[in-house]
């Protein structure tokens, strides 16, 4: 009798797990972007994998759900900072966050970290953008072309860099949410050889991701 009774009990919490997972993966869905439901489908994967080895199955069934909900909430959160983005530069959702690519050729003169003052204003509507998202982890990398050495070039991309974060610092974006780098030559997008290709190299990027403890 006790081994029917345990071996219902094993049904029943297999299907509590299914219906929390499949309420998770909901949940995510219903958000401004498929890549927030990528990450409810992930975070309720990896919440049953811990709940799993906590709990048994109903373990797995509480992380699924818990997972998967938390999963939905930064995916929501990156989706919607991702459409208000998109208004001011080139932004787009990634598997783990955001690209903002900012084009060095526009923002600079050749062989300058000098911010050109039409770009600065660009710049600071991004800042005022990113300063109401405080959770956000923003690397700020530096891109050059390959004309100048491989030291003078990674310096350069590092002083562009800095330049933007500055800016986005004095419109509200704290400074320990900000990491400046530079790549300089190192990953290019286009041709070098080419004037056109040269100057999509010359570029600074935005990296944004959200601490998954978020």
């Amino acid at each position: 009798m006790k081994r029917i009774e345990r071996s219902a009990n094993k049904i029943a919490m297999r299907k509590l797990f299914l219906s929390l997972f499949l309420v998770a993966t909901v949940a995510g869905c219903a958000t401004p972007g498929k890549d927030t439901a990528i990450g409810a489908g992930a975070g309720a994967a990896v919440g049953a994998g811990v709940g799993a080895l906590a709990g048994g199955w109903e373990g797995a069934a509480i992380g699924a759900l818990v997972g998967g909900v938390a999963g939905g909430a930064i995916g929501n959160y990156l989706d919607k900072q991702a459409q208000e983005l998109q208004q001011v530069a080139e932004a787009k959702r990634t598997e783990n966050g955001i690209l903002v690519d900012l084009k060095s050729s526009l923002l600079f003169s050749p062989d300058s970290a000098v911010v050109r003052p039409a770009a600065v204003d660009e710049i600071a509507r991004l800042g005022d953008i990113l300063a109401k998202y405080p959770q956000d982890r923003i690397r700020i990398v530096g891109h050059t072309d390959s004309t100048g050495s491989a030291a003078y070039d990674e310096q350069l991309s590092l002083w562009r860099a800095e330049a933007v974060r500055e800016i986005l610092a004095s419109r509200g974006v704290e400074g320990r949410q900000m990491l400046a780098e530079g790549a300089g030559a190192a990953d290019p997008i286009a041709d070098n050889s080419t004037p056109e290709g040269r100057a999509q190299n010359r570029r600074v990027e935005l990296r944004i991701d959200v601490p998954q403890n978020s």
